[in-house]
């Protein structure tokens, strides 16, 4: 207890008062912590801007045992990721792997592998050039890898049912339900399968073992992430036992549809909210 320093991602930030911020952060060494960042929409010192959603920072906070909500001091600026600003798609797709991060995580639960991966993947998001184009891809094999850190990893490589390995199927579903591929023999009696393609599922299986700095190397096209989409966004929300609101916000930008699928039409493009869609 007492003062802490460490690498942090804002998750979220709130106004409270006429001064004050409510700050969500992922911490590389405390995990998810909330606090309370005292003036700091008065502060030209202490903050600085680095209290905005999506920055990674360096944070130094008090805390006491009495309360989990942390008193923060002071944050520096290590990055802002302006690419991600710049773009709502970006914007977008990496509020979507916060939210994911957010709603696995419970306070205090250190995981600096997956602190690792979301400050990696955030800025690999940051500086991809091929947005949305492959960069939606990206963010399918981004997703896939968060949720498999958390344990909720999709089976993508087999059957789930009868165990036969993806290069033996001929037709191939993704069940929400079971949690992975389904393939042609054992489909028979399964419900609300989502078909999908041997390519697409390639694609997800090998991602899950790659390294995230090879994942724009990988030769996605639209219609295959959208196809991840279908599968993934709505087994991501079955996982967590929550909406992932964020995709209302990318739905909105007509890269998938609420319930997880690909939108039938591009609508109108808001601006986002800067205190995150999440």
């Amino acid at each position: 207890m007492g003062q802490q320093k460490t690498e942090a991602i804002v998750l979220r930030a709130t106004d409270f008062g006429e001064s004050d911020r409510i700050v969500h952060c992922f911490t590389r060494d405390f995990g998810r912590v909330r606090g309370v960042a005292k003036g700091a929409k008065r502060s030209l010192k202490r903050f600085v801007g680095s209290l905005e959603p999506l920055a990674h920072v360096d944070l130094r906070f008090f805390e006491k045992k009495t309360t989990d909500l942390v008193r923060i001091e002071a944050s520096s600026l290590r990055a802002q990721f302006p690419g991600i600003r710049a773009s709502l798609e970006k914007y977008g797709e990496a509020c979507l792997i916060v939210e994911i991060v957010t709603l696995a995580t419970g306070e205090r639960e250190v995981h600096r592998a997956l602190f690792d991966t979301l400050l990696r993947g955030l800025a690999l998001i940051d500086r991809m050039e091929d947005w949305p184009g492959k960069g939606e891809g990206v963010g399918r094999l981004l997703e896939t890898r968060v949720l498999s850190l958390v344990g909720f990893e999709p089976e993508v490589a087999a059957c789930v049912r009868c165990r036969k390995p993806l290069d033996r199927i001929a037709r191939a579903a993704f069940s929400v339900a079971r949690g992975g591929v389904v393939c042609e023999d054992c489909a028979g009696g399964e419900r609300d399968l989502i078909p999908m393609g041997l390519a697409t599922l390639r694609l997800l299986a090998q991602g899950l073992r790659a390294d995230v700095d090879l994942f724009p190397r990988f030769a996605w096209t639209p219609a295959s992430s959208m196809e991840a989409a279908r599968a993934l966004h709505p087994f991501a929300q079955a996982q967590l036992g929550r909406e992932l609101r964020t995709l209302r916000f990318l739905a909105g930008l007509g890269e998938c549809a609420p319930g997880g699928g690909a939108a039938d039409s591009r609508g109108p493009r808001p601006r986002p909210n800067r205190s995150s869609p999440a």
